[in-house]
C-alpha cells in the first residue's frame, strides 16, 4: 500500500476515470493539486506512465520520407509502437486541424498563405503530396487513431484564449468517453494561458508546458524571454515540462521539480544519446531512436 496526500492506492490498482476525477476534484478544492506531482505514487494515481516510457513521434513523423501529420504517417507511427504528438490550429471557420506550419506557402507548393485565414473547404482543396493526402481535422485524426496509441495534443494558440481551447477540449472529451482513455491523452502548449484555461475547464487531462528555443516574438502579452524562463509555469498546473533538446540540461527547469522532462525536436540518434541523461523522454522526428 502507498499513502500520499492522504490518498491510499493499492499496489497495481488502476483507477477508473470517476475515481481519478474524484481525487483531482478533492485536491483542487483543498488547493493541493500542485502537490500531486511531488508524490512518489504520482503514476499510480494518474496511470499516464507512457509519457516517460514510450517514445513520442513529433507529427507522427519518424522518417524524413513521411510527410508530417497525415493519417498514413500516424498509422506508421502506431505500427512502430510510438506515441504521437499532434499540433493543432484553428481555421477561420472554427474548425480544428492537425498541422504545425502556420504559413502553408512555406512548406507546400501553394499560394494559400496562413492556415488560420482559410476555411475547411478551402484547406481540403490543397494536397500535401503525390498521394493526394489532405490535412486532417482533429476529429478525423482522433477517429483514425482510435486509442491505438497515446497522444499529445499541442495547442498552437497565440491569440485569444477560450474558443480554440473549448473546441479542442470538446473533441478530447468525446474521444475519452468513446474509448475510456483519459490517461492516454495529454495537452501541451507554449502558451501558459492556454494550459491555465484547460485546467480551469477540464483539469483531468495531463498538461505539459512547452518552452525553450523560441523565436523572438510575443504570445499575447508574454515575451519569448519570459516563456523561455518558465515565468508563468505556476498558473499552468503542468506536471511535465517539454524543452528544446539543444538547451538541455537547464537549471531553469529543475527548480520547478516537474514529474518529468521531455526533450523536444530530437532529430538524430547522436542527439538523443547526448540528451538522454538530461530528460525522461523525447519527442523526436526523422529517425528511429534506440538506446
Amino acid at each position: 500500500m502507498k499513502k500520499n496526500l492522504g490518498l491510499v492506492i493499492k499496489d497495481n490498482e488502476v483507477l477508473s476515470f470517476d475515481e481519478y476525477k474524484n481525487i483531482i476534484d478533492k485536491l483542487i478544492l483543498e488547493n493541493r493539486i500542485d502537490k500531486l506531482k511531488l508524490q512518489s505514487n504520482y503514476f499510480d494515481i494518474t496511470n499516464n506512465f507512457w509519457i516517460v516510457d514510450k517514445y513520442i513521434a513529433k507529427n507522427g513523423q519518424f522518417s524524413s520520407e513521411n510527410f508530417p501529420n497525415t493519417l498514413d504517417t500516424y498509422k506508421l507511427a502506431i505500427d512502430e509502437g510510438y506515441a504521437i504528438c499532434i499540433p493543432v490550429q484553428m481555421l477561420d471557420d472554427g474548425n480544428i486541424v492537425c498541422f504545425s506550419s502556420k504559413n502553408l506557402s512555406k512548406v507546400l507548393n501553394t499560394t494559400s498563405g496562413y492556415i488560420n485565414n482559410l476555411s475547411l473547404h478551402e484547406l481540403k482543396t490543397i494536397s500535401l503530396n503525390e498521394k493526394n493526402e489532405k490535412i486532417p481535422t482533429l476529429e478525423e485524426a482522433l477517429d483514425f487513431i482510435s486509442n491505438k496509441t497515446p497522444i499529445i495534443i499541442e495547442i498552437q494558440n497565440e491569440g485569444m484564449i477560450g474558443k480554440f481551447e473549448d473546441k479542442v477540449l470538446s473533441c478530447i472529451q468525446k474521444y475519452i468517453n468513446t474509448y475510456n482513455c483519459f490517461n492516454r491523452v495529454a495537452i501541451m502548449s507554449v502558451n501558459p494561458f492556454t494550459l491555465q484555461y484547460c485546467f480551469e475547464q477540464y483539469p483531468y487531462i495531463t498538461r505539459i508546458l512547452k518552452s525553450g528555443n523560441l523565436q523572438e516574438k510575443t504570445y499575447g502579452s508574454i515575451s519569448s524571454k519570459k516563456l523561455k524562463k518558465l515565468k508563468y509555469y505556476k498558473i499552468t498546473h503542468a506536471d511535465f515540462i517539454c524543452y528544446s533538446a539543444e538547451l538541455l540540461p537547464s537549471r531553469i527547469i529543475t527548480k520547478y521539480k516537474p514529474v518529468g522532462i521531455l526533450a523536444y525536436n530530437v532529430c538524430t540518434q547522436s542527439q538523443y544519446l547526448n540528451v538522454a541523461p538530461h530528460c525522461d523522454n523525447i519527442i523526436f522526428c526523422n529517425f528511429k531512436p534506440t538506446i
